[in-house]
């Protein structure tokens, strides 16, 4: 064989292959005269334009069995071929669309594009029951545009042991942008991505203390900077203590085991937050009670109270203090004080 054979063939594979992909599934078939056609619009015929000789298509087909390790069946019903190992299953495509639709830190433009192209590697068979969006109620996304692609600068960041730079900011009512230490520029040391509610957070070390970034508030992330990241220990250290500790809303504070009583009925939602292999103890016929590592901060006080006198912490007294704080606080400003 020489090079150019050898290149025309390569050519052909991985044509064939990528249109096994988008065509073929358990529920569609793709005759010889598809391929045929296909390889025509390609630029690949036999003798003055004829389709290509069924042989060498024949031919085509073994190498992807034995090279690629595609599994193609013949269905006789449909004079056609099925592949039975594609490389996304039905549903774990539909799950993809559908988490990329419903995430918040993605734009909407970035969403659709995003989609598009998982789309490409379904079957035309059932293609068009994955056009679609995901709706999500309540949901509220993203207005930065380029922090998809600059995200990718933060793991690299991570993956090197380097710092990163970017600008912060928050929004203000009339939506006009406040920027942490006036829009300059801030140095960290990244560790982590996590995800919470929708959002993407980066934990990372800023000299001082770790702390929580939502990153579609970051702008301008940099490049991996020279320096090398700061905070290893106390990162390894909170790895194995803190970091165990439930966050809310990504909100840090002081790491307690905290000990808390429910009424039955709650049972769903104290699963939702703390998971399944939570021990859940009875106390008495409509209560139970959970301890667990919590890093007790304003969302957990609401967390809470959002369940009124269902739901109270029994300990420690630190916890306790804190929630009647809370609780004070937020009646000290519905007081009637003359004003309406």
């Amino acid at each position: 064989m020489n090079r150019n054979n050898g290149r025309e063939i390569g050519a052909r594979l991985i044509i064939l292959r990528d249109y096994l992909y988008s065509n073929a599934d358990k529920t569609h078939a793709v005759s010889m005269k598809d391929i045929q056609r296909e390889y025509a619009n390609r630029g690949f015929s036999g003798k003055n334009g004829a389709p290509l000789n069924i042989k060498t298509i024949y031919s085509d087909l073994a190498a992807l069995e034995g090279d690629f390790g595609l599994e193609l069946e013949y269905v006789e019903k449909h004079k056609g071929y099925i592949l039975l190992n594609p490389p996304f299953e039905a549903y774990e495509l539909r799950l993809i669309v559908d988490s990329v639709q419903a995430s918040k830190f993605i734009t909407q433009a970035e969403a659709k594009k995003l989609s598009e192209k998982i789309v490409k590697h379904f079957g035309n068979g059932r293609r068009q029951n994955l056009n679609r969006q995901a709706y999500v109620y309540d949901r509220i996304r993203s207005q930065n545009d380029s922090v998809v692609k600059e995200t990718d600068r933060i793991y690299e960041a991570i993956t090197t042991d380097r710092k990163i730079g970017f600008r912060y900011f928050h929004l203000h009512p009339d939506r006009k942008k406040e920027y942490s230490k006036g829009g300059k520029q801030i140095i960290v040391s990244p560790f982590a991505l996590y995800w919470n509610g929708g959002n993407l957070y980066l934990y990372a070390y800023d000299r001082k203390k770790f702390r929580y970034y939502r990153v579609d508030r970051m702008e301008r992330i940099t490049q991996p900077l020279t320096e090398e990241r700061e905070g290893k220990d106390l990162f390894n250290e909170k790895s194995l203590t803190t970091q165990k500790a439930k966050v809310f809303q990504m909100f840090s504070g002081k790491a307690y085991s905290v000990k808390m009583r429910f009424r039955n009925e709650l049972t769903d939602a104290v699963i939702d937050q703390f998971g399944r292999d939570l021990l859940m103890i009875p106390d008495g016929a409509e209560h139970f009670t959970i301890t667990a590592a919590v890093e007790v901060s304003p969302p957990f006080y609401a967390w809470i109270a959002s369940f009124g006198c269902r739901a109270k912490i029994i300990s420690p007294p630190e916890a306790v203090e804190g929630m009647k704080d809370f609780l004070q606080k937020a009646a000290d400003m519905y007081k009637d004080d003359g004003n309406t």
